[in-house]
């Protein structure tokens, strides 16, 4: 039975998972674009809240596109 509405499990699984996602993809590109003056943490950290809330807010669907999209990276 497929269940409708929101759920919070959902919600943390795929937060978690954007997460870590988005702290990986955030630091390969912080050394592809490195320059003196830009932080790592900032860079690190802002793209993983990022991909974090888009993952946890969306689910599904944002990992469909998501997947569909990376051969940009």
């Amino acid at each position: 039975m497929v269940k409708h509405g929101y759920d919070w499990e959902r919600f943390w699984i795929h937060f978690v998972f954007g997460a870590v996602i988005g702290a990986v993809l955030g630091g390969i590109s912080w050394l592809q674009n490195w320059h003196q003056g830009l932080s790592p943490w900032l860079w690190i950290v802002g793209f993983s809240s990022v991909i974090a809330l888009l993952g946890g807010l969306l689910g599904d669907r944002f990992w469909e596109w998501f997947l569909r999209n990376l051969r940009w990276w």
